[in-house]
């Protein structure tokens, strides 16, 4: 684990572009069900490789809304840099 500025994030699973449920259930400590109920209320936009299966959520859009309590796409210039410094920092 690292501490960035007050984050706690994994360094093992920081490396990939999208998270899937177990990955954030290791991240957050904490339950599927609690999870889907965190999520829900994010406003975090579930993709789908394929077509269907398990749900992927982009990396930036978990870290942004652990630092800002929005989106990627919703924040500033400024706070996009910052999620992908902690990221690239991570790695």
């Amino acid at each position: 684990m690292v501490c960035l500025e007050g984050v706690w994030v994994l360094v093992m699973i920081m490396n990939k572009h999208y998270y899937t449920y177990q990955d954030l259930m290791v991240l957050l400590s904490c339950t599927k069900r609690t999870l889907e109920r965190k999520i829900s209320k994010m406003n975090i936009k579930k993709r789908y490789l394929g077509g269907s299966g398990k749900p992927y959520f982009l990396v930036v859009d978990i870290h942004s809304f652990m630092l800002f309590n929005k989106p990627f796409n919703q924040c500033k210039r400024v706070e996009k840099d910052e999620v992908k410094e902690l990221i690239d920092y991570a790695v």
